[in-house]
């Protein structure tokens, strides 16, 4: 089967009407015909003249061509021709950015094409302001840097004649109300948007993958000049014409900068910008719309990285909203994707948050709960995880979450009657003894670290059912592991690198410590209190002087090098450790570039840390290499930078691209042989088997 490439036809129409009209009624039912045959995809176009068509495919479809020619047959249109599509990839940011930006065509399209004028809808400039003030919402833009965005497409479709300054005054009312209109609100029953929230959801999503790509730097322009681009390509395509870009943008420039010359301006053409006036007040935003808008853009972040990957988990994450779980915390700050804090140790350690939500959403992935069945959650934090839970088992399941401390597990108990959650029972008790009282369970799901598995966790799974624990196996190095049991023997069926705050004060407690290394301890190591070893011999080793020994083990931008860290921290005594820092601290106390995850080796006086540098070479499609080093610092560095080193090219050489699974054994069993790549870790309740082979 041919690869599919991107086809391109030009279409010459006698104007614009005529276009209209056989592109809606003719071309776009055998374009979705086409693609539900999977003959092509992707398919989009612009409006103007002559007409281009682009679609994915191995060839050009022949269903396509033949309305093609009808249209020629019929003088409909005048002509059409095969042509070479050549992409803006530059323009839209990058390889990554115009793939976001085809995305975006096709939706636009479509809708574009579906979207009927008439009583109670919108016209296409209102449209063009409410999706792209949707994106930039969704890209993280703030209101300034949202006024930016408009300032540039004025710039690059400046105007052609100059109305008198009052004439705009009068419009930005109604701008304003189409640039803070929550558009998912227009998309109900019977509104202007009724039919089109995917419409909505494509633009957000635009924006959401946007502003993923500018924080990971793969971006090859700013992040606005590309939005900008984006209003002036939909607005091509929505048919409106380089006037009344300049009028919009004008408009919403003002509305934000409020500048108080008021010169710039744009054509003759006012009809486009008295129409701004449509919007009624009644689709102003309010705080629920700005949630559901926060939560979906969310939502769709998460899912551009990989997680939510069923239908169920991306509804629990779309319908439950976690605001109402952290009522104190901003509307943006429940909706970011990081940790919300809500209780604090004496010493100011945060020791419950809501989790993040990518990491909520991997974890709900590996649990699969499903409608009906029984949940155990250890660790009851805000109660927001098991609402998620409680949505994804329905109304015939059931969900009871305990945490040690009465607190939270009262604020969690509100939480939850307050979002209706009546399938969800929170309890006081200490995680790792379970709830003995509702077992069996066909899943348990801890949302706390834990060390060694607790054996009443094991015992309190119905047959067939799942573990999913974050387990700390050696240093600070931690897998969120899926247990089953399968022949009497508790096993992996998969992994992902994940950390959670620790199980505290119960039989299970695995607390940590925080030693520093620094004379002004602004870098500290975060290890286990149960790791021995002298704190005072490391007080100010980082003073001493530094030695470095390079790998030659070299990875790509964005390559995750955890199964060399897990494979690095079994080979060493005292594991990896967690070192905080700074960023300060770069090329001052610490290397230009330290590896920001467990890193730190121990031996005595002797501290080891990972580090990174950029290499002049290449990959094979030009992409950026780094090499991983090991930097030493006080007596005994050298040997033991040298064993860090080493562990790190056997991983290179010997078990790179591989997984390793996980086994649970109990202490008093048989004793089980080391061999090269195989580890056993030795926990205060079970033996685990960390296998490469």
């Amino acid at each position: 089967m041919p690869t599919d490439h991107w086809q391109q036809h030009q279409i010459t129409f006698p104007d614009r009407e005529t276009a209209r009209a056989a592109i809606t009624e003719r071309l776009a039912p055998a374009l979705r015909e086409a693609e539900a045959h999977r003959q092509l995809s992707s398919w989009w176009f612009m409006n103007k003249q002559p007409w281009p068509l682009r679609y994915l495919a191995g060839h050009p479809a022949p269903a396509v061509e033949a309305v093609l020619d009808a249209l020629v047959a019929d003088g409909i249109a005048s002509s059409w021709t095969a042509g070479i599509y050549e992409p803006e990839t530059d323009t839209f940011g990058g390889r990554s950015g115009m793939a976001a930006a085809h995305d975006l065509f096709h939706e636009d399209s479509r809708h574009l094409l579906t979207y009927a004028s008439g009583p109670g809808r919108l016209g296409r400039p209102e449209t063009a302001v409410l999706l792209m003030s949707s994106m930039m919402r969704a890209a993280n833009l703030d209101w300034f840097e949202q006024g930016d965005v408009w300032s540039k497409v004025t710039e690059l479709r400046p105007a052609i004649s100059r109305p008198a300054p009052e004439r705009y005054a009068a419009l930005l009312p109604a701008m304003r109300k189409l640039m803070s209109t929550e558009a998912r609100s227009l998309c109900r029953a019977g509104g202007p948007l009724d039919g089109h929230a995917e419409w909505v959801a494509a633009f957000e999503r635009a924006g959401t993958t946007l502003a993923y790509l500018a924080a990971q730097g793969e971006l090859t322009r700013g992040l606005r000049a590309v939005v900008a681009h984006h209003m002036i390509f939909h607005a091509n395509r929505a048919g409106l014409p380089s006037a009344d870009q300049h009028a919009l943008s004008h408009i919403a420039r003002e509305v934000v900068m409020g500048s108080s010359d008021n010169t710039a301006s744009a054509a003759a053409n006012d009809s486009a910008a008295d129409s701004v006036s449509v919007v009624n007040t009644h689709t102003l935003t309010t705080p629920e719309a700005d949630a559901e808008r926060l939560r979906n853009a969310l939502v769709d972040q998460i899912q551009a990285e990989g997680h939510a990957r069923t239908p169920a988990v991306e509804d629990a994450l779309r319908t439950v909203p976690r605001h109402r779980f952290v009522p104190d915390a901003p509307l943006t700050d429940a909706y970011a994707n990081a940790p919300v804090n809500v209780k604090y140790d004496t010493d100011g350690t945060s020791i419950s948050c809501a989790s993040q939500p990518a990491v909520v959403a991997l974890m709900l992935d590996q649990l699969h709960a499903r409608p009906g069945e029984r949940i155990l959650e250890l660790g009851a934090g805000t109660g927001y995880n098991a609402a998620l839970i409680g949505h994804l088992v329905g109304p015939d399941g059931h969900v009871t979450t305990i945490d040690v401390d009465e607190d939270l597990v009262d604020g969690a108990r509100a939480h939850l009657a307050d979002t209706g959650f009546t399938n969800v029972e929170a309890l006081t008790r200490d995680g790792a003894l379970g709830h003995a009282e509702g077992a069996p369970y066909d899943r348990i799901i801890a949302t706390v670290g834990a060390h060694g598995i607790p054996h009443a966790w094991l015992e309190q799974i119905a047959p067939g059912g799942r573990l999913v624990t974050p387990q700390r196996l050696t240093g600070s190095v931690s897998r969120s592991i899926i247990y089953e049991e399968r022949d009497g023997r508790w096993v992996s069926s998969g992994s992902q690198m994940n950390t959670f705050m620790p199980l505290r004060r119960g039989i299970a407690d695995d607390d940590r410590r925080v030693v520093p290394l620094s004379t002004t301890s602004t870098v500290r190591l975060q290890a286990p209190s149960g790791q021995g070893f002298d704190a005072h011999a490391l007080a100010g080793v980082l003073e001493q002087p530094r030695i470095e020994e390079w790998t030659g083990m070299k990875v790509r931008a964005m390559e995750s090098p955890e199964w060399m860290e897990l494979f690095v921290s079994c080979s060493l005594p005292s594991g990896l450790i967690r070192m905080l820092f700074p960023q300060d601290a770069k090329g001052t106390v610490l290397t230009d570039d330290p590896y920001p995850s467990s890193s730190a080796a121990v031996d005595k006086g002797a501290l080891t840390y990972l580090t990174r540098r950029l290499l002049a070479e290449k990959t094979l499609e030009g992409g950026k290499l780094w090499e991983f080093g090991v930097v030493g610092h006080g007596p005994g560095s050298e040997e033991l930078a040298s064993q860090v080193a080493n562990a790190i090219r056997i991983w290179d050489r010997e078990y790179r691209g591989r997984e390793a699974t996980f086994e649970l054994l109990p202490l008093d069993g048989p004793p089980t042989e080391q061999q090269p790549g195989r580890f056993i870790l030795d926990t205060p309740l079970n033996r685990v088997l960390v296998n490469w082979q």
